[in-house]
This record gives C-alpha cells, sequence and structure tokens, in this order.
C-alpha cells in the first residue's frame, strides 16, 4: 500500500514499542518453562510465539500476549510458518532439533536465500539431518564450532537449545563475532530463565540437563524502533520517548549517542529520553554491531552539515533487503550526495528533497524514509507502507501523532 507524506515537523511524546529482540528470547524461555510474556504487537515476534505453538508447546493466546503450558512432541511432521523473520528461524531450527520435532519450516520473501550454511553445518554434525527448511534427528551434546562472522543469531540459537541436550556442550566462536550485544541479549534473558552458560576463551560453556524456570516476563522498550522517532526530534521539533532504559543490554541504544555526537539537544529522565534540533554537524558512526540503526542513521546524515561516515557497511547487505543498496537509492532520490569508499559509506549531508521511494519491503527503510519525508523539500511517496507491522505495526499512529502528515494511496 502506497504511501503520500507532506513535510511536517514532528513533534510530542510516544512510549516505546516493545523490543522484539528480547520478545523472541523470552518466548523460548517461556515456552520452556510453562510460563508467560506479553510480547508486544511485531509481527516477527508473533511469528516466534505460533511457531512455538506449531512445534508442539501448549499455548493460550489473548491479544499481545501467550501462556505456555508444557510440551507434547508432534506424532508427525510439523510445519511452523516463520514468515520473513531471520530470528524466529535461526532461533527455533536448534529448538527443534534439541526437542527431537521433525519439521520443515516455512519462510516468506527473502528469508530462505539469506545465510544459515554456518548454523546448518554446526547442526548437522551433531545428529541433525537438515535438506534446505526440513529439520529431523535429535541433537547430541558436544563441541559446536560456529562461523561468528556471518549472524549473531546462530549462537543465540545455539546458546538457548543446548541447555536441554544429555550432555554439557561448548560452543567454539570461528572468526569476529559480529553483532554481539545481541548475544548480550541472549545471556541477559537465560540468566533470567535460571539457565547457566558461561563465557570462554573460545567462546561458551554450556552445561546440559538443564530446565528453563521463567514465569512471567516484562518485555522492555526497543532502541531500534525508537531510533525513528528519537532522530525525528534531532531534525526539528521536540520528541520524547518513554519506557527506554539505557542500561539495556540492546546495542541500538547507540543511537543516543550519535544523535549528540551530530549536535542534537538530549536530554535523559526516568526512562524517558527527549530529542530537540541543534545545529547538526557531522558524524561517524560503525554500524556493523547495530546494522538496524543504518537506514535512520543515513537520514540524519543527509540533514547533518560536512560529510558523515557510516561504516562497516558490508553487513548490511543481508537484511530483509540488501539494505545497503536501498540506503543508496534513498539518497539519491532526495538529491543527497553519497559514495562508498571501502566499507563504509560517506554521505554529503544538505536539504534533501521529496522523492518517490521505495522501502524494498524492508520496515526499517519505509520508517527511515518516513522520517526523511517529513523533513524534505516537496512532498514523497513510498512504495510500501504496510511492512512496518513486522517490527513497529504502530509506526503510522505514532507518525501522525507527532504531527506527520500522510495520506494512503490505496491501488
Amino acid at each position: 500500500m502506497k504511501v503520500k507524506v507532506i513535510p511536517h515537523s514532528l513533534s510530542g511524546d510516544l512510549p516505546a514499542v516493545k523490543s522484539k529482540s528480547y520478545a523472541h528470547r523470552y518466548l523460548i524461555a517461556a515456552a520452556l518453562s510453562g510460563g508467560s510474556v506479553r510480547y508486544g504487537s511485531s509481527e516477527d515476534a508473533s511469528l516466534t510465539a505460533h511457531a512455538l505453538s506449531t512445534l508442539g508447546f501448549k499455548a493460550e493466546f489473548a491479544d499481545d500476549s501467550v501462556n505456555y503450558e508444557g510440551f507434547c512432541p508432534p506424532a508427525n511432521r510439523v510445519g511452523p510458518f516463520v514468515g520473513e523473520s531471520g530470528s524466529t528461524l535461526r532461533f527455533l531450527l536448534p529448538l527443534a532439533l534439541a526437542l527431537g520435532v521433525e519439521a520443515t519450516f516455512k519462510t516468506a520473501g527473502r528469508l530462505a536465500e539469506r545465510p544459515r550454511g554456518a548454523l546448518t553445518e554446526a547442526l548437522s554434525a551433531h545428529g541433525a539431518l537438515i535438506d534446505g527448511l526440513s529439520v529431523k534427528g535429535r541433537l547430541t551434546a558436544g563441541v559446536y564450532e560456529i562461523d561468528a562472522t556471518v549472524s549473531s543469531q546462530f549462537i543465540t540459537g545455539l546458546l538457548m537449545a543446548l541447555p536441554l541436550l544429555d550432555g554439557d556442550s561448548e560452543i567454539v566462536l570461528l572468526g569476529r563475532t559480529v553483532s554481539a550485544p545481541y548475544i548480550d541479549i541472549t545471556l541477559e534473558v537465560l540468566r533470567v530463565a535460571g539457565i547457566t552458560a558461561e563465557r570462554t576463551e573460545r567462546g561458551f560453556f554450556v552445561p546440559g540437563k538443564q530446565k528453563y524456570k521463567l514465569k512471567t516476563a516484562v518485555v522492555p522498550g526497543d532502541f531500534s524502533g525508537a531510533a525513528f522517532p528519537l532522530v525525528a526530534g534531532a531534525l526539528g521539533g521536540v520528541v520524547t520517548v518513554s519506557g527506554l532504559d539505557l542500561s539495556s543490554a540492546q546495542g541500538d541504544k547507540a543511537v543516543v549517542d550519535v544523535i549528540k555526537r551530530a549536535g542534537a539537544v538530549v536530554t535523559i529522565s526516568d526512562g524517558s529520553i527527549s530529542v530537540k534540533k541543534g545545529e547538526l554537524r557531522s558524524f561517524t558512526e560503525e554500524v556493523g554491531e547495530t546494522p538496524d540503526l543504518a537506514p535512520i542513521l543515513a537520514v540524519l546524515a543527509a540533514f547533518a552539515k560536512g560529510e558523515s561516515v557510516l561504516k562497516s557497511i558490508s553487513r548490511l547487505r543481508d537484511k530483509e533487503s540488501d539494505r545497503l543498496v536501498a540506503i543508496e537509492e534513498m539518497l539519491s532520490r532526495a538529491g543527497t550526495h553519497w559514495q562508498e569508499e571501502g566499507d563504509s559509506l560517506v554521505i554529503r549531508g544538505g536539504q534533501p528533497q521529496g522523492g518517490s521511494f521505495c522501502a524494498y519491503h524492508d520496515h526499517r527503510m519505509a520508517m527511515a524514509e518516513a522520517i526523511l519525508a517529513a523533513y524534505s523539500d516537496g512532498e514523497s511517496t513510498i512504495d510500501d507502507m504496510t511492512c512496518v507491522k513486522k517490527s513497529y505495526p504502530e509506526f503510522w499512529e505514532d507518525f501522525a501523532a507527532l504531527g506527520g502528515r500522510y495520506e494512503v494511496e490505496r491501488r
């Protein structure tokens, strides 16, 4: 569904959307514990909640919450639908095999094409029989070597599944670990659920025969989603987002520091973060550890005086879209000059122009383009407004609540 955005400054107060990163992990822990989670409204979290039910966890759903009441192994092969959620697929593949569930995972969009070879190789070496998206067999304890340079989700999947095995296991990380803050989130959730996983020089030691003990969980506010309204505040107006904890393990809280360095005025008080426009200047930021911030940081750079640099951009190619191509096209259509220099994207700031933007069915691109369009000269269109449901279904409602102006163009 196409949307036209009319430029208008954004101001106001919003509660933070719930973190889908935490929600995925708490849902798995709750299913294994017989616990409950209010997981929020993101499509990805809902996919995990329902896929767990398909794998054999008895569940009662109500609005955006679920209560799990035990596990009954399916008698036949099951087909959990994971949509476009990389977390859901990569977390549940090893879990299904740890439980001995025969399954064929059903995907949508680009997910089937996204990397998972390193994970399936590690699983295949320990009792798994994997044919594409079909799995059967039961994992055995042992040493799991995993390429850590592709996705931290592979490591999370192992960390959550291996405690269920009959013996102790070790995860050996090969290469430099990417998106390490997401592993910190996993370890935090495991601790809350009563599960031990010890860091070692080579990776992690995971004792076997452990039992999950999570009865209820509170999913915290999401810095990934909050980044969009916070940057809107930096571009003009005053925006406050509540329900954010800067002591969180979320790597995307780095957006607050970037906004400060870019010259915006940031005020932090009692779990709320307020941002208002300052004299915006260029900045440099590594996005290899926080690839979800790249689209909205590119928007911030487009308005900042001078040349900003986003480093480690190769990590952007294997997201819901080729996010690097999508960002570059967004900037080009807004009349903003950019160039790649090695593994960096250099963006020359100024005053972007309205344009006809393509979201590539990528929720973070659609939201970034909406913020860009709100402050550009001239009206803009975005070809897909509905893809935001993947992480932030209320985005357009919140955009309007802040004063954003848009018109839906139905096809």
